[in-house]
């Protein structure tokens, strides 16, 4: 009698636990789930809150900063907006805005131009590692720089490669993370000041294997080239 009772308990919990399984996904998603973030990469422009369908979402950003991924639920409608911190007025928002359930996105407050009202403008993110690999993901946003951004693999010494990023550009390399790996950047027209400011390379002391990230151009006040390497996993 006591297994007829037993085995309908064992066969609930059995079932219980599936459908929890079920519900879980890969880094750390829930069934139904998107994560967001957001950044501030407007140079000239003030501390701004963001805001989802009239919510904040984490706290205020400062230019060069950003929040961490924020769980939302996916295949919903949003309204992004963002809002000056000292002013409390509206800067600019995205209307009709989907999140894919399962994906990762960054939301950034941007500039084209100096003399342009601020956007903001959304990337779906690219998270998935490579255990024996670095994913390397280049974007340039640097609306006050005066040229485009060169990026210089030396990894093989003998023969560097150069390519070129245009303001809005996004380029993605998979590398092997290994001594010999260099990578260095700069204007295709260099700024006067001298000597030119320092840009952090990426080597094997910078990024390791097993991870993605986003390699963020942008550009100071003085039109000065900087980079923010973010890890996104």
């Amino acid at each position: 009698m006591k297994n007829k009772v037993l085995f309908p308990k064992i066969f609930l919990l059995f079932t219980l636990v599936l459908l929890i399984s079920s519900c879980i996904k890969n880094n750390n998603f829930i069934k139904g789930d998107a994560k967001v973030r957001f950044f501030h990469v407007a140079s000239t422009d003030t501390t701004q809150n963001f805001y989802l369908n009239g919510i904040q979402i984490g706290t205020s950003v400062t230019y060069n900063a950003n929040t961490s991924y924020v769980v939302i639920p996916g295949d919903s409608v949003f309204k992004i907006t963002t809002r000056n911190i000292n002013t409390g007025v509206d800067a600019t928002s995205l209307s009709g805005q989907t999140f894919k359930i399962g994906q990762n996105y960054s939301v950034f407050y941007l500039k084209e131009a100096i003399n342009k009202p601020a956007e903001l403008k959304v990337y779906q993110d690219d998270v998935k590692p490579d255990l024996d690999s670095a994913k390397l993901t280049f974007l340039n946003l640097g609306y006050t720089l005066a040229s485009s951004v060169v990026i210089t693999d030396s990894t093989n010494t003998a023969k560097p490669v150069e390519s070129a990023l245009v303001y809005g550009g996004l380029k993605t390399f998979k590398v092997k993370v290994n001594k010999n790996m260099k990578f260095a950047f700069k204007l295709s027209s260099p700024t006067a000041t001298n000597p030119p400011p320092v840009v952090t390379r990426l080597d094997s002391l910078t990024i390791n294997k097993g991870r993605v990230y986003l390699i963020l151009f942008d550009g100071d006040k003085k039109g000065e080239l900087k980079n923010r390497i973010i890890a996104t996993n």
